[in-house]
C-alpha cells in the first residue's frame, strides 16, 4: 500500500468514526454532511470525495461500526473454555463492547431509523456482515452441541434468537428500565437462553 493509499484509508476511517459520533449526538435525522465534516476536521468537499450523499455516508458508518464491534466480539472468543462458559464469555463480551458503544447503538436500536433496502448494495453488505457474525455464533453453539452441552437444535436459528435476546436486553438498559450490572444481565440471558422459564417437575 502506498503512502497516499494509507492516508486515504486513515482519512476514511476518521470520517466514518466522526459520522458515528454525530449520529450518537444528533440521531439519524440530525446527521448532516456539514456536521460530520466539522467533527472530522475536514472540508465538506472532502466528504464528497468518499461519499455521494448523506445516506451513503450513514450506511457506511453504520456498517463499519457494526463490523468493528462484531470483530471485537469474535476476538474475545476462547475455544479452550468449557462449552457453556465459552457461550457465557461471548455474551458478556458482547455486552461490554455494546456498552462502550451505547450512544451509537441507542441511535440504531431506540431510534430505529436506519432504512436499508436489502436488495441494494448497502443492504447486501449489511446482510453479509450480519450473516458472517451469525455463522460464527452458530459455530460456537454447534461445538457445544457436538460436545453434549446443548441439545441438538438448528444452530443458526439458536444464534439468531440469542442475538435478539441480547439486543432486547440492551434496549431495556438503554430505555433505563434496568440498572443491573452487565454481568448480571449476561448471566440472566445465559440462564434464559439455556434453560428457558418453564419449571421442570421432578420425576
Amino acid at each position: 500500500m502506498t503512502k497516499e493509499e494509507v492516508i486515504k484509508e486513515y482519512r476514511l476511517r476518521e470520517i466514518l468514526a466522526a459520522a458515528r459520533r454525530v449520529m450518537a449526538r444528533y440521531a439519524m435525522q440530525g446527521t448532516t454532511i456539514d456536521r460530520v465534516a466539522e467533527e472530522a476536521g475536514v472540508a465538506k468537499g472532502t466528504i464528497y470525495l468518499y461519499f455521494s450523499s448523506k445516506d451513503d455516508l450513514v450506511h457506511a458508518a453504520v456498517l463499519e461500526g457494526l463490523r468493528e464491534m462484531m470483530a471485537e466480539t469474535i476476538r474475545s472468543d476462547d475455544p479452550t473454555m468449557a462449552p457453556l462458559e465459552r457461550i457465557r464469555n461471548l455474551i458478556l463480551s458482547q455486552y461490554r463492547i455494546e456498552a462502550s458503544n451505547q450512544d451509537f447503538l441507542k441511535t440504531l436500536i431506540i431510534g430505529n431509523s436506519l432504512d436499508i433496502e436489502l436488495e441494494g448494495a448497502p443492504g447486501r453488505e449489511f446482510m453479509r456482515v450480519y450473516s458472517d457474525f451469525l455463522n460464527f455464533i452458530a459455530s460456537v453453539l454447534q461445538s457445544a452441541i457436538d460436545r453434549g452441552a446443548l441439545r441438538p437444535i438448528d444452530p443458526l436459528f439458536a444464534a439468531f434468537m440469542l442475538g435478539e435476546m441480547i439486543t432486547g436486553s440492551l434496549r431495556r438498559r438503554l430505555l433505563k428500565l434496568a440498572s443491573s450490572p452487565l454481568e448480571a444481565d449476561a448471566d440472566a440471558v445465559v440462564e434464559l437462553f439455556l434453560k428457558g422459564i418453564q419449571v421442570i417437575p421432578c420425576a
